[in-house]
């Protein structure tokens, strides 16, 4: 991997660093670290919190950490933590996030000798940092339509995103359709489509990879998932395709934010929950093939997941719902476009792979790793923003 970008100070706002879920922020964050200093900025989220458990845990972990100074996570990455308001629909609110950010971040700044550093953006909410950092440029390195996220103020995340857009040196979108929409606001938008972490994925289609013992004892064939199962996953097709294919089990891997009481009593449905990261291929090695059974609404459209080029890295057959940009791809996967065809794919996917087949998913993405997307990234980033 060359280095176009090197000897830079950059404020970095995405999610959190510490997550079983590896988005491309991270893989991002993480190679821009091998030659710059990174002052990471942990978001606190977009949507509205609930009175949950889990989400009262979290704002007190964030109080806690907004009061250290920045820590250092990895060689070249300080994580700091700010603690931000999630209520974005009431102007107080931005007005008071605005200044806390300002006094976090001009603090972490000074703290780390950050003089003009580029401010990387990754999520919109942390836009007023473009106005606390004294800069040499920006950049927006958009993942998703966040404004079409669940239990969040479309409005002003609008606002908010767009107001990046006008400042922004270079974008960088992750799906055509969200090229069309930011190019709109920002001529220097470019389409850069996820990569996959080749080597770490491959280790799925290896015979001395072993297998976690609460995914062995489970019946195959085995029709799995691992992510977030959030609101966009579609819980009716799972079940249906439960009930469709009883000899088939579908095992889930990931945090759980819906009421899956419907479907985890169906003896062939096994929700195992979060697992590390590291872990993620030797689940995937069990899999006789990989499901993305997602609602088609505004998010997922102009969505691009991850997980798709995983799966294909680690040589499984994959039935999904049809998203444009995985047309590219419909030779190595099986792409439904009903409750019924979903059903039937994973059938076809299961009784029909070969050798050769697996051989030829992890042979296309051969060229989709992560440091060849982010060498892109890293020279068009420079030409938007020369030393």
């Amino acid at each position: 991997m060359t280095l176009p970008l090197k000897g830079e100070q950059i404020v970095y706002a995405a999610n959190d660093w510490r997550t079983d879920n590896r988005t491309s922020s991270h893989h991002i964050a993480q190679r821009l670290a091998v030659a710059n200093t990174l002052l990471y900025l942990e978001a606190a989220g977009q949507r509205t919190p609930r009175a949950s458990g889990r989400d009262l845990s979290r704002i007190l972990s964030r109080l806690w950490k907004a009061l250290k100074k920045p820590r250092e996570v990895e060689q070249n990455v300080f994580v700091l933590s700010p603690l931000i308001l999630p209520f974005h629909r009431y102007g107080s609110v931005r007005r008071l996030n605005h200044w806390l950010l300002n006094l976090w971040v001009r603090r972490a700044c000074a703290t780390l000798g950050f003089q003009t550093p580029i401010v990387w953006m990754t999520i919109p909410h942390y836009g007023s940092i473009m106005d606390t950092v004294n800069s040499k440029g920006i950049v927006y390195y958009c993942t998703d339509d966040f404004a079409s996220f669940p239990n969040t103020d479309r409005r002003s995340i609008e606002v908010m995103e767009r107001r990046i857009l006008s400042k922004a040196n270079v974008v960088f979108a992750v799906s055509e359709s969200l090229v069309e929409s930011k190019r709109r606001l920002n001529p220097n938008t470019y389409f850069s489509p996820h990569g996959v972490d080749t080597a770490h994925f491959r280790k799925a289609s290896l015979e001395d990879t072993p297998v976690p013992s609460d995914i062995s004892r489970i019946r195959r064939p085995i029709a799995g998932f691992f992510g977030l199962i959030e609101t966009w996953f579609d819980l009716e097709l799972l079940k249906h395709c439960a009930t469709k294919l009883t000899d088939v089990s579908f095992v889930l891997i990931g945090r759980t934010t819906q009421n899956i009481a419907d479907v985890e009593t169906l003896p062939n449905v096994h929700f195992l929950g979060q697992k590390p990261y590291e872990t993620i291929p030797n689940y995937l090695k069990a899999f006789d093939v990989g499901l993305i059974p997602f609602k088609l609404n505004d998010t997922v459209l102009h969505s691009n997941p991850l997980k798709f080029k995983e799966y294909l890295a680690g040589g499984k057959p994959i039935v999904s719902v049809k998203i444009n940009v995985f047309e590219k791809y419909k030779e190595l996967a099986h792409l439904a476009d009903s409750y019924e065809d979903f059903a039937s794919c994973i059938r076809v996917a299961i009784e029909e792979d070969s050798p050769s087949k697996t051989r030829a998913r992890i042979s296309a993405m051969e060229g989709e790793s992560w440091d060849a997307k982010f060498e892109d990234i890293a020279q068009r980033v420079r030409i938007h923003i020369p030393c």
